[in-house]
């Protein structure tokens, strides 16, 4: 459940933490500082750089289907749906997610283009996942959690590692990464990577044709100086091309209305990112941090590009012994390009945006090491929504040397995105019935409204963590989401003749016309059963009640408010037979969904997965590992595609073997 904050050496036995060197694990992300998880009032769980390589998992996404309240879908070979309490689909946009303080997410939707996300595994020191609200800290779009993904220092990678393999569905498994010293406190790294997927199936077992590889490479330099200001530069810069076959609408197209497209998608960016630190005392230090990211993206519904230039600075510092004080400002410069295509025609296709920020948080000591008081609040200024403000409050409760109470009441918003606020999406085309003259064919768009505004939550949270043995560990948490405001498309007023007569278009106005409430349970369990053998075990539990107005389109019970699983296990059990062998086992079990933007689809069966991992070190510097994934069944679907996904497609049994070699 709650492992290394810190990534052992390759031959480190994962078992031999104890549940006090657990919950000893630092975090950051719950109060923009380094404190032991023990101390953190929110619902987080950290994924180590052991859990990472003992899981098996190849990529981002599928790592973080160990941790509770997530829901994770693949849905072709190169795209996930990934979110955290609810409101799962392909453009998700209520999970703020960042690589080392580094937002990366899409402007034209809020959401993240994961597969573009390929994070060299190996250099992960762990991941951070808040469940619930994070905007206090780190702005809007941060309403249902936070994914923090942080990496290895370049002094933690010294030397070479090289990672090789491939199987039948990962078809090419490669990465190469040096780290060296070339001055006295400066330490760097470079590396490069390749992976190449093959296509996920139908129903049918056909190919689905959505076969994908990406190529990515980077370095990192941290220095001391002889000050003791410590600075960090690294880059990235990544291209990969994927295909995905398509159903588009087309009202001259009779008699489906629609075109079947094979498209290949060109998808490449960069990233630049300095950070410098300063410790002004024991209790306090100063931060600033400024980086760019460049994205570029070609496909047959969309082509766009985005420039983003981001500005943080951060204080902290004690006041009066019991306020531990954390402060800061930032700005964001975004510029944001989408070219028309035959689906989609933006507004304004050029849009230069200004976001400005303040936060501050401070976290009072009621009792000396028992009882904690957090305040903070987030000040936000948009181009698009003007001021938001975005408070929490926290109490946390050391009932004993084993036990901890907390709760949380948040507020969090989700700013309106490009494509909401200035775009037409053409989304469906059918028969009108209407008699000659009439036209015969219905073209219905999505519109873009000037007018809509922020979705806006606020959430009720309390959480117990408890070691009832020296053997056991339990960490729960419950919640109460209150939505409002939130995205719906309704009927326009008038139909338009479009195409000189051929046709009519239907406008649907986006507004925010729906509002509901969430509520579930989160519990993640670590039992030590042996001296060799851990078990972890991860529960969630959601229901999700979301209503709109009449003229509503889009949400109902029975569709969004069931797009995600009300029930996920996982359990993993990690052993090892002898020091130099790891034999892990993970089962997962995820509930029935039902699928959204399409139209006439059949719901998702549960199904439950078993992946297995056999690893062996005949030397220190040397693993070789054996992987199956989806081992229960043939194949298996796990979501549908995005609004103009052909078929669905299902997720096949997977071997493949690694050869790890440090140098």
């Amino acid at each position: 459940m709650l492992l290394l904050a810190a990534t052992p050496a390759l031959s480190a036995d994962l078992t031999e933490l104890s549940m006090e060197e657990l919950l000893a694990v630092e975090v950051t992300s719950v109060g923009k500082k380094t404190q032991s998880l023990s101390d953190a009032a929110a619902a987080i769980f950290v994924i180590s750089n052991d859990d990472i390589r003992r899981s098996g998992a190849t990529s981002v996404p599928e790592a973080l289907r160990m941790a509770p309240g997530l829901e994770v879908k693949r849905i072709d070979a190169n795209k996930w749906a990934i979110s955290a309490r609810g409101f799962s689909n392909r453009f998700a946009n209520k999970l703020l997610v960042l690589i080392d303080g580094r937002t990366v997410y899409t402007p034209s939707f809020s959401g993240v283009y994961w597969e573009n996300q390929d994070v060299m595994l190996a250099d992960i020191d762990r991941i951070e996942v808040i469940r619930g609200p994070g905007a206090t800290l780190w702005g809007a779009n941060a309403v249902n959690g936070v994914i923090n993904i942080i990496t290895r220092s370049a002094a933690a990678t010294q030397g070479g590692l090289l990672i090789a393999g491939g199987g039948n569905e990962e078809r090419a498994i490669g990465a190469l990464r040096y780290g060296a010293e070339p001055a006295p406190g400066t330490f760097a790294r470079v590396y490069a990577k390749y992976n190449a997927r093959d296509a996920l199936i139908t129903s049918l077992g056909d190919d689905g044709r959505d076969e994908w590889d990406i190529g990515q490479g980077g370095f990192r330099v941290d220095s001391t100086l002889g000050s003791g200001d410590r600075v960090t530069l690294e880059g990235d810069l990544y291209r990969s091309n994927l295909r995905q076959q398509l159903e588009v609408p087309d009202p001259l197209a009779v008699p489906t209305f629609s075109d079947a497209i094979d498209d290949h998608i060109n998808a490449e960016g960069w990233n630049l990112l300095g950070r410098w630190e300063r410790a002004l005392s024991v209790s306090s230090d100063v931060s600033l941090q400024l980086y760019y990211d460049h994205a570029e993206r070609e496909e047959a519904y969309l082509d766009q590009r985005y420039d983003i230039l981001d500005l943080d600075f951060q204080h902290r510092f004690k006041a009066a012994e019991r306020h531990d004080i954390v402060w800061g400002l930032g700005y964001r410069n975004t510029d944001d390009r989408l070219e028309d295509t035959e689906i989609l025609r933006i507004t304004s296709a050029a849009e230069n945006r200004n976001l400005w920020s303040g936060f501050v948080q401070d976290e009072i000591e009621l009792l000396r090491d028992r009882l904690r008081l957090t305040l903070g609040t987030k000040i936000e200024h948009n181009d698009y929504t003007g001021l938001e403000i975005q408070p929490n409050i926290r109490l946390l409760w050391k009932a004993s040397e084993q036990s901890t109470l907390w709760g949380s009441v948040s507020r969090a918003v989700r700013t309106p995105s490009q494509a909401e606020r200035s775009a037409s999406v053409s989304t469906n085309a059918e028969a009108t019935g209407l008699p000659a003259p009439y036209p015969q064919v219905v073209l219905a768009r999505t519109a873009g409204n000037s007018g809509y505004g922020s979705e806006s939550l606020i959430a009720y949270e309390l959480g117990l963590r408890t070691s009832p043995t020296k053997r056991l560990n339990l960490d729960l948490a419950v919640f109460y989401n209150d939505y409002d405001e939130l995205w719906t498309t309704t009927v326009g007023d008038t139909l338009r003749v479009a195409d000189s007569g051929r046709y009519l278009v239907l406008d649907l106005p986006f507004k925010n016309l729906a509002s509901g409430h969430g509520y579930g349970l989160e519990l993640a369990a670590d039992l030590q059963v042996r001296d060799n053998w851990r078990l972890a075990l991860a529960y969630s539990y959601l229901e999700l009640d979301l209503t709109a107005s009449s003229d509503s389109l889009d949400i109902s019970n029975e569709t969004l408010a069931r797009t995600d699983p009300r029930q996920q296990v996982s359990l993993r059990s990690l052993m090892n037979p002898r020091p130099d062998i790891d034999l892990d086992l993970w089962i997962r079990y995820v509930d029935q969904t039902y699928p959204v933007f399409v139209q006439n689809a059949q719901p998702i069966p549960a199904y439950w997965t078993l992946d297995l991992r056999l690893a062996w070190r005949p030397r220190a510097d040397l693993e070789l590992a054996l992987v199956g994934q989806n081992l229960l069944s043939e194949s298996h679907q796990e979501g549908y595609q995005d609004a103009y996904g052909a078929v669905p497609l299902e997720v096949q049994r997977g071997l493949y073997a690694t050869v790890r070699l440090d140098f």
